[in-house]
């Protein structure tokens, strides 16, 4: 079986309009689902991103909010270049757990 692709192009698409999704949210989500961003004494309380920064021998980097908004835009960018070289290619090796 071939990799479709109008589906592919349909997922690409999707992922690059972020027209029925909402990255911020996505991001927001993950952040507090990691719980990373909190002290003991914070309770169930997480820090927002644009109140962390990234700093390496004494001097800020950037916000993590601007890290991590930058990093999930590459990423997408990424996964569509992933898509995009998936087109047309025989996929029968990557559903033979599904049969």
């Amino acid at each position: 079986m071939r990799a479709n692709k109008k589906t592919l192009m349909a997922v690409k698409n999707y992922l690059q309009q972020q027209e029925g999704w909402d990255l911020n949210e996505i991001i927001d989500e993950i952040v507090v689902d990691t719980k990373l961003l909190r002290t003991e004494e914070m309770g169930e309380n997480t820090l927002s991103m644009d109140e962390c920064g990234i700093e390496w021998g004494g001097k800020n980097v950037c916000l993590l909010e601007t890290f991590v908004e930058t990093y999930t835009d590459l990423f997408i960018e990424k996964i569509c270049n992933v898509l995009n070289s998936f087109i047309g290619e025989d996929i029968d090796y990557y559903l033979e757990d599904e049969e």
